[in-house]
């Protein structure tokens, strides 16, 4: 099966290729590939990273091309539909990204990619978390008819999340199936500090944007409270305003915002994390724990609930029953360590073999089911 993931644009706007030598999760995240979200679907199956401008707009593009398009863009608002897409007629399966920014593009490439290329399996999958979308909605109907018509042009539509399956299935007649995004367990698993070689430290989520993570913080300081050993910690975040406000009177850093690699290394040394994040994502922050060894409470991620079921909490958790988690975790070594050891466990689920297992079954029971229409 040759396999690609196309996303509007990337942050080298090149295309990809997967080696053995060098898989995504060791590479450059700034000007070769992500270590920890679309690459690893890349990874997992030996596949390429096309973002969709490369066609568009690449190098390989006749230079006056490429400066009419530009301007097309500009005054209209999309590029032109003249580009050509010969490059993926190589594939069987492509995993189509779909963002708010650009979700139009993504919708009108689709019908494109259809007509020239029906036999190609197209899988489509959302990069915001759904509580994102749903916020977005909010404010903006008309983009809730652009995502369903981006649905109606896959195959199938993918969930990373499990528990919005019924939600996805409910917009549009296209199957719908879950699989968990894939994770580089080996490697981050490598960086495993067991609970006694871990520092005093509790590290709570920096997106401060996001309206319930002051309750982390929050929670933070009273578990600083009863353990007045440890101190808090949170991260920049690149292009974000830190708001530490509920944190102040207590003990805390603002460490700099380290790339995914160095950021391991470091939560290996952490006692707990807090990230009280709503917005039901695949939960990368849960899986990262996981693998170091770390507990994580406070969120209602897709990682949560599977890795640290014990610890889930939903937007009407109180800072009280958080406190009341993170007391006990940090009194009872024993408690700490089961819960750290059914993580690691559960995190093998989302090795990179395991996924593709998952996405050629996938295939193949769409490919037999089409077959018989």
């Amino acid at each position: 099966m040759k396999f690609a993931v196309i996303e509007y644009s990337s942050k080298t706007k090149k295309i990809w290729t997967h080696t053995a030598e060098r898989p995504n999760y060791v590479c450059d995240p700034v000007h070769e590939i992500d270590p920890t979200s679309f690459g690893c679907y890349v990874s997992a199956l030996a596949g390429e990273h096309i973002p969709l401008t490369s066609l568009i707009v690449g190098n390989h593009v006749n230079i006056f091309r490429r400066l009419y398009r530009k301007i097309q863009k500009r005054l209209l608002g999309s590029w032109p539909l003249t580009y050509d897409l010969s490059y993926l007629k190589a594939f069987d399966v492509l995993l189509v990204v779909y963002q708010i920014s650009d979700g139009h593009e993504m919708v009108r490439f689709l019908k494109k990619l259809r007509a020239e290329y029906p036999s190609c399996t197209i899988l489509g999958v959302p990069t915001q978390p759904y509580g994102i979308l749903r916020e977005y909605w909010d404010q903006k109907q008309e983009h809730i008819l652009e995502l369903k018509q981006f649905m109606d042009q896959c195959d199938v539509f993918l969930t990373i999340v499990k528990r919005t399956l019924p939600i996805w299935v409910n917009m549009s007649t296209t199957p719908v199936r879950y699989i968990p995004q894939p994770y580089p367990v080996p490697y981050a698993s490598s960086k495993f500090r067991p609970r006694e070689k871990k520092s005093n430290i509790i590290f709570v989520a920096g997106v401060t944007g996001r309206d319930a993570i002051t309750k982390g913080q929050l929670a933070a300081v009273q578990l600083q409270k009863l353990f007045p050993a440890y101190r808090i910690q949170m991260a920049e975040i690149p292009g974000m305003e830190v708001d530490v406000t509920n944190l102040q009177g207590s003990v805390f850093d603002i460490i700099p915002f380290q790339p995914w690699q160095e950021h391991l290394t470091m939560l290996a040394r952490t006692a707990l994390v807090i990230n009280t994040d709503y917005t039901q994502t695949r939960g990368r922050v849960q899986a990262d724990c996981a693998a170091v060894g770390v507990p994580s409470l406070g969120a209602n991620s897709d990682a949560q609930d599977d890795l640290f079921p014990k610890l889930h909490a939903e937007r009407e958790t109180t800072i009280e029953q958080l406190v009341l988690q993170g007391k006990q975790l940090l009194e009872d070594s024993s408690y700490y360590n089961e819960v750290v050891a059914t993580a690691r466990e559960r995190l093998m689920q989302y090795t990179y073999e395991r996924t593709e297992v998952r996405i050629e079954a996938l295939v193949s029971e769409f490919l037999v089911y089409k077959h018989s229409l």
